[in-house]
């Protein structure tokens, strides 16, 4: 600031106050000398000419070229006082940031006491209708301390007074940066909402000012007070837009699932400094009861991309409204080294997020009660211990999935072995294994013996597991995963047994695990879509018996057709691919009863459950149809085809006609 030698002329143009009357009252006279008194205080004496303005542009030019102005002085009349003047066009409150910067922060944490506030909007009518704002705020000064504390403040706090009375933006920064009460922030927040309506009228509706609302309430102070209104302002207007855009699509395609993703850099003020994070915006409908989509979802599937990124501590908030079946989730990530995100890795989640997310969504099921029946345990006994014929047959185990609880999985074990002497019983195997599985041990019985000497035992127990390592993306429980988990441990414990009931179930995860291995590592694909696909597969003996090499081509059509999607309007896609043994299909379409239409298409083929293998998985509410028809004869093939073709267009037809 600077400090100026008073004019004695009176050089100024003619000044007319804002609240000025037609009949000329003494309070328009009175503001009129006031202002004049002021300017002629403070402003340089060689910037007004003369009493008559010669070039009105030239000196308009010249006096908004010295804008904003601030001017500050002690007081002649008390030592103890300071007056700050400034002089700027105007701009709507401008004088509350003034009287805010003058009172607050040049004692940061301390409220000066102020004796004299004024502030008056003025124009020069001969220099044209721009209107200026004039104010002064006088403080009063306690101690030697404060004095010291005001002059070494004084040159920050001009600089940012420039700024803030010109900006309402800077103004704000401002602000924040230095802090607001609660009350403060959501005046601007209420300030920033009100410019976007009048600015995107047809996009945003007074009805904005609910979601404010709601987020408002929803969030902590402690969120509130570390992000800046801007941010918050942000946070609510994408809401607000997502909620809508989901609200109008569920009224035309209700039974479809709809996710938007909204990713941005954001800043957080804390205690411990300013902190660079990722903000994470998503919004979603629900379409079954009981769907959870929480911080643990998003954070897993975000995870998968950036391993070393984490939720930053309270950022997380879900905000749905009753029994409304839309929800907007936000939450912040940084990275555990505190390394800054990059720009690929933001296109990464732009690209890939949304899939991934929506993969994520938990459906909750209700625990299952079935009281245990005895009579097939009994049945089960027999059969196995008509198994063992020869002192040297390996055990017999039959392994059922029994229950699931909160945290745990449940395998009722049935066991039908040889005793020799010295033979460990099971439960005492397991005490001194040190076994991850918990054994609960139901009964021993002795089921009849071998050349009237080897004593046959059957024993009934259950296992338990903690099911959190069996947990799929979508929070679906892989129980044969589980069961595979059990028969492994159940090997290292008993030793060699076998499995009576999971021939099956080996022979088709030997099967998985050949198509797995057969998948480039460059291909990118969905680890849980593989499965659903692979598990889709009908009849169930080609999830045993089908060429690997076969299946991994119908699964890379499969990806091919979710990356296409579908062109223009068309409500269809499908893709035909014949090889001299085999004939491959995929089929993309909105219309679920189109599998019906093929089916029975392929009925009047009257074709072997071993020729023709099919399955269906649903991706983002689409299903996708495959087929791998065997056959090395060309002219079946291009029946085949031409069957498939035929039907596909009909059902075409027959929907364009609907439309009509």
């Amino acid at each position: 600031m600077i400090e100026l030698i008073k004019s004695e002329d009176d050089c100024l143009p003619c000044i007319r106050t804002s609240f000025e009357t037609s009949d000329g009252s003494s309070n328009s006279s009175l503001y009129r000398d006031v202002i004049r008194k002021t300017l002629k205080r403070i402003l340089p004496p060689d910037l007004f000419l003369g009493k008559e303005v010669e070039d009105p542009e030239e000196t308009r030019r010249r006096f908004q070229s010295i804008l904003p102005f601030t001017y500050f002085m002690p007081c002649e009349e008390a030592n103890d006082r300071m007056s700050f003047i400034s002089v700027f066009k105007y701009r709507s409150n401008a004088f509350k940031f003034f009287f805010e910067m003058i009172s607050r922060w040049l004692v940061p944490g301390e409220r000066l006491n102020v004796v004299v506030m004024y502030a008056a909007d003025f124009q020069f009518p001969e220099l044209g209708d721009d209107i200026y704002t004039v104010c002064e705020v006088m403080i009063q000064v306690e101690n030697d301390a404060d004095w010291e504390e005001i002059q070494r403040n004084l040159p920050i706090i001009e600089s940012e007074v420039r700024l803030g009375v010109v900006s309402s933006f800077y103004a704000r920064r401002i602000m924040e940066i230095k802090g607001l009460s609660s009350d403060e922030k959501t005046a601007m927040i209420q300030e920033h909402i009100a410019a976007l309506i009048r600015r995107l009228p047809d996009e945003i509706d007074y009805d904005i000012m609910t979601e404010m609302q709601h987020v408002l309430v929803i969030c902590r102070d402690s969120f509130k007070a570390a992000r800046e209104s801007r941010h918050l302002s942000r946070l609510i207007s994408i809401q607000y837009l997502f909620r809508r855009l989901i609200r109008e699509a569920v009224k035309k395609s209700p039974e479809k699932r709809y996710l938007h993703l909204k990713i941005f850099k954001a800043k957080l003020h804390l205690p411990s400094g300013d902190k660079q994070v990722l903000g994470v915006l998503i919004g979603l409908n629900f379409l079954k009861d009981k769907e959870l989509f929480q911080e643990k979802h998003i954070i897993n599937a975000i995870q998968k991309f950036i391993p070393s990124a984490k939720v930053v501590k309270n950022s997380y908030f879900a905000n749905q409204r009753g029994q409304e079946n839309i929800c907007t989730v936000y939450l912040e990530i940084e990275k555990e080294n505190e390394e800054l995100f990059v720009g690929e890795e933001l296109q990464v989640l732009r690209k890939e997020l949304p899939r991934e997310l929506e993969s994520r969504i938990e459906q909750l099921t209700h625990h299952v009660f079935m009281p245990r029946n005895e009579e097939e345990i009994m049945r089960n006994i027999l059969s196995l211990s008509n198994q063992i014929k020869y002192v040297r047959d390996l055990p017999q185990v039959f392994i059922s999935f029994d229950e699931q609880t909160d945290k745990g999985l449940f395998f009722n074990i049935i066991t039908v072995r040889i005793i020799k002497p010295g033979t460990r019983s099971i439960r005492e195997s397991f005490k001194k294994s040190d076994s991850f599985l918990t054994y609960v041990h139901d009964r021993n019985k002795t089921v009849g013996y071998l050349r009237k000497k080897y004593r046959k035992e059957a024993t009934v127990f259950r296992l338990k597991l903690f099911k959190d390592e069996f947990l799929r993306s979508d929070h679906s429980i892989d129980l044969y995963k589980a069961r595979q988990a059990v028969v492994n441990e159940l090997t290292r414990v008993m030793g060699e047994f076998r499995d009576y009931n999971g021939g099956m179930i080996s022979k088709q995860n030997e099967l998985l695990a050949k198509v797995r291995k057969l998948l480039s590592p460059k291909i990118k694909y969905n680890d849980l879509l593989l499965e659903n696909f692979f598990y889709s597969l009908n009849p169930v003996i080609m999830r045993t018996v089908l060429e690997p090499e076969a299946l991994n081509k119908l699964f890379l059509m499969l990806l091919n057709a979710i990356e296409e999607g579908f062109f223009n309007e068309e409500k269809y896609s499908m893709k035909i691919r014949a090889e001299p043994e085999f004939v491959f299909v995929m089929i993309a379409a909105e219309d679920r009863q189109i599998e019906e239409r093929i089916k029975t298409t392929l009925d009047q083929f009257h074709l072997s459950p071993a020729a023709l293998a099919s399955s269906c998985v649903y991706v983002y509410e689409t299903p996708y149809l495959g087929y791998i028809y065997r056959c090395d004869d060309p002219y079946r093939q291009r029946q085949f085809c031409e069957a498939i073709q035929s039907t596909i267009d009909e059902w075409d037809e027959g929907r364009c006609n609907a439309l009509v």
